[in-house]
């Protein structure tokens, strides 16, 4: 089996108290099963603690939504205590993400973390993947030959997709519309789905924009700063400022697309190979547009209430804030992959359109 990974995934390291966004502080902390037998089971005055903040499988969070074991210096009490492998694991793992499939095992690094972000988004060099081979045969699922087979043609799609946003002789607006269509023409010829017929209806970016934010808007809230980020955006654009707002943007951040470009590589990199189990490619592609699209937004608002100024701390902080409330709930996964097939603003036609809002030339 091959494991691989990001190029940027061994850089990573937790920086703990010096997070300005800690994962133990308003996130539901579940405690897997083994971990939580060697807790009630940890004696002394600490283990008395752990069970009195114990609440079936996860911890009572105190009422300012931190962790009851994060102390005033925002390190764990659990670690200093009991040692790092005590943790469970949801807190050993995060912000590290596994999946499977056929010959391999992917570990990526989720961008709700603001130091995969700082990690992410301060190299301008493209992002690639590591590999290596793990010792010892394979003793999950029996995969049958055609499973080997599709996972590596989906492979070898990735790359390509991959390929067409890093295309930096290209805007970001070209690379996106030529990769969406790509993924379009590929789910046809690998899974025989035939686009649906436009309706016909036409509609201005601000009124895609419109529509898409309503679609977001639908989501389950996890946290405040996405209700507040929703706000924001409905307050501050209308019909005379969406595209101008944009193009000037577009203009003045010319020189870090490869931030957008790492974005859209990173969604392509986390989700692509779950059209494995699922079939459904192209929704990968909607689904890693739209966050572009969401997040393109969410910095022309930051750029312009900070008077035209838009630092490598923003970037990692928008996407901190969607990647937290997108990507931390599989009911709102689901609910996006609802939309991509029934919502017609999530269309091919009408994500190029929203994407072209800059009035760049096509590609």
């Amino acid at each position: 089996m091959v494991l691989q990974m990001p190029s940027y995934y061994r850089k990573f390291r937790c920086i703990a108290g010096a997070c300005q966004d800690s994962c133990c502080i308003g996130w539901e902390i579940d405690i897997d099963e083994e971990t939580e037998s060697y807790y009630r089971e940890t004696e002394g005055a600490f283990g008395q603690r752990l069970r009195e903040n114990m609440e079936g499988n996860s911890f009572i969070l105190r009422e300012n939504g931190w962790c009851p074991f994060l102390n005033g210096e925002k390190l764990c009490d659990i670690c200093i205590e009991l040692g790092e492998e005590a943790l469970s694991e949801v807190c050993t793992e995060y912000p590290r993400f596994t999946m499977e499939y056929p010959g391999v095992r992917e570990k990526v690094l989720c961008l709700s973390c603001e130091e995969v972000g700082r990690i992410v988004f301060s190299d301008k060099e493209k992002i690639g993947w590591e590999r290596q081979e793990l010792p010892g045969g394979y003793d999950g699922e029996d995969w049958e030959e055609e499973d080997f087979a599709l996972a590596e043609k989906l492979q070898q799609v990735r790359e390509r997709a991959v390929e067409l946003l890093q295309q930096r002789e290209h805007p970001i607006e070209q690379r996106a519309a030529a990769y969406l269509n790509y993924m379009n023409e590929m789910q046809q010829e690998l899974f025989g789905t035939v686009p649906r017929e436009k309706s016909g209806k036409s509609r201005t970016p601000y009124e895609c924009f419109r529509e898409r934010l309503a679609c977001f808007g639908e989501l389950e809230v996890l946290d405040g700063e996405w209700e507040k980020t929703k706000a924001c955006l409905a307050e501050f654009f209308c019909p005379e400022n969406y595209e101008q707002s944009h193009r000037k943007f577009a203009g003045k951040l010319r020189q870090r697309e490869y931030e957008y470009e790492h974005l859209l590589v990173y969604f392509t990199n986390r989700y692509f190979m779950r059209a494995f189990y699922d079939d459904n490619l192209f929704a990968k592609a909607q689904f890693a547009v739209a966050g572009f699209l969401m997040l393109r937004d969410m910095d022309v608002v930051r750029w312009k209430q900070q008077g035209e100024e838009f630092t490598l701390a923003d970037r990692i902080d928008t996407v901190r804030i969607y990647a937290k409330e997108v990507e931390h709930s599989e009911e709102n996964i689901e609910t996006l992959g609802d939309m991509f097939l029934f919502e017609e603003v999530f269309s091919l036609e009408e994500l190029e359109k929203q994407i072209s809002c800059t009035e760049v030339a096509e590609m």
